[in-house]
């Protein structure tokens, strides 16, 4: 079995909260835990087509009333894909934050 890339500090130990268990099998057996190619088709109108797939990207805190997505370049520039069908018009940041470990209180809210 995988060790955690990096392990979480438990809110209430001994107790897992649903939360932490959900990052550390998403951490230990991310191909298993997400969806299959296959899977996710399944939920798609025939018609439909992938035309972009993020593992990472830069979200918004928006617990901040002043971080709306609206206003982030990263949704905007989401939006402008889905709307044109363009990848190009989506420029991956430097570095992402999406990784649990940049949102400690996830789950919590």
């Amino acid at each position: 079995m995988a060790l955690l890339t990096s392990a979480p500090t438990l809110s209430a130990p001994p107790r897992i909260q649903i939360f932490e268990l959900c990052r550390a099998l998403a951490d230990m057996r991310r191909d298993e835990i997400l969806a299959t190619d296959a899977e996710r088709q399944i939920n798609l109108a025939g018609d439909m087509r992938r035309i972009l797939m993020l593992d990472d990207w830069l979200h918004p805190d928006v617990v901040d009333p002043e971080c709306l997505p609206s206003r982030s370049e990263t949704f905007q520039q989401l939006a402008s894909v889905i709307a044109s069908g363009e990848v190009g018009h989506y420029a991956a940041p430097a570095s992402g934050n999406t990784h649990w470990s940049n949102w400690p209180g996830g789950g919590t809210l």
